[in-house]
């Protein structure tokens, strides 16, 4: 039977959907993509059964390269495909001249936490395979980018990969990360982190149990003074305090705080919705810069 505590987290996710659903169909269709960048569309990164996909973009004068994005699309880890930061993703692709892939994986709650990690993990194994990436930039929108932050602390401390139940050794290397409008604390009872754990509806002998710090990643952010870090918020984003707070726990992170501007909003991952905005194209550039600088 379930409890109060999940009927209540299943009630809010059916609205949230319900709400961003409504907000990105316009948004989407009105969309002008790049010209200048190609793409290979629905490759299928995962293989039978669970048939996920990604896009690859490429700037024209870029045939191969050795690093690339990954693009982790937000939605409260409930909502969302790819194709929501598929504007977004093709103009960091050209603006930074670095590919970017922008994956699919299993929305919660078909898939918990661990699961979702393992996911990602096993699409940039895919990408070295494929396209002989060796060095990972990983950003994401809102839960996309609490995502990125997570997979790249992951990446690069196998006993944080193991306390995620991650067990895939990564071929290619993490070495940046720049969370877009990113949410890093949840509550465990709450929406959405009460969907954390594999098989959060269903028995609680089935569930993975999860480390602490997966509810506020301030807990093991500090712990890696090596990685690149980009955080990106505005002032209408409704997780600003969480990146405000968030950036004091790295050395040296590029942040951008966007303000508003006349008509122009800085609402939750502005970059994604409106990547044309100057403050997105800002915000594009030091994602670019984050990619490539140097500590």
């Amino acid at each position: 039977m379930k409890s109060l505590l999940m009927k209540r987290a299943e009630y809010e996710c059916g609205v949230w959907i319900k709400n961003c659903t409504a907000s990105d169909a316009p948004r989407l269709a009105s969309e002008v993509y790049p010209a200048d960048v190609k793409i290979d569309e629905d490759v299928n990164w995962s293989g039978d059964p669970l048939n996920l996909t990604l896009d690859y973009y490429r700037p024209f004068n870029v045939e191969s390269s050795k690093e690339c994005f990954l693009l982790i699309h937000g939605g409260a880890f409930v909502y969302g495909t790819k194709v929501l930061d598929k504007c977004f993703g093709m103009h960091l692709a050209r603006n930074s001249g670095i590919p970017v892939a922008n994956m699919d994986y299993t929305l919660m709650p078909k898939a918990g936490l661990s699961k979702i990690l393992c996911q990602i993990f096993s699409c940039m194994n895919f990408l070295t395979a494929k396209y002989g990436i060796e060095k990972f930039h990983l950003t994401g929108d809102s839960a996309g980018g609490y995502l990125a932050l997570l997979s790249a602390l992951a990446a690069r401390n196998s006993h944080i990969a193991h306390d995620l139940w991650i067990f895939e050794k990564l071929k290619g290397q993490v070495v940046s990360t720049s969370p877009v409008c990113g949410g890093f604390r949840q509550h465990p009872k709450g929406f959405p982190g009460i969907f954390f754990e594999e098989n959060a509806t269903g028995s609680s002998k089935d569930k993975k149990k999860l480390p602490d710090y997966v509810y506020d990643l301030t807990k093991i952010a500090g712990h890696d003074t090596d990685l690149k870090v980009c955080l990106i918020t505005g002032e209408d984003d409704f997780l600003r305090e969480d990146n405000r707070v968030m950036k004091d726990f790295f050395k040296e992170p590029l942040f951008y705080d966007a303000l508003n501007e006349g008509e122009l909003h800085m609402h939750h991952v502005f970059p994604i919705a409106h990547p044309e905005w100057p403050q997105s194209q800002k915000a594009i550039q030091l994602i670019s810069d984050n990619a490539t600088r140097r500590l």
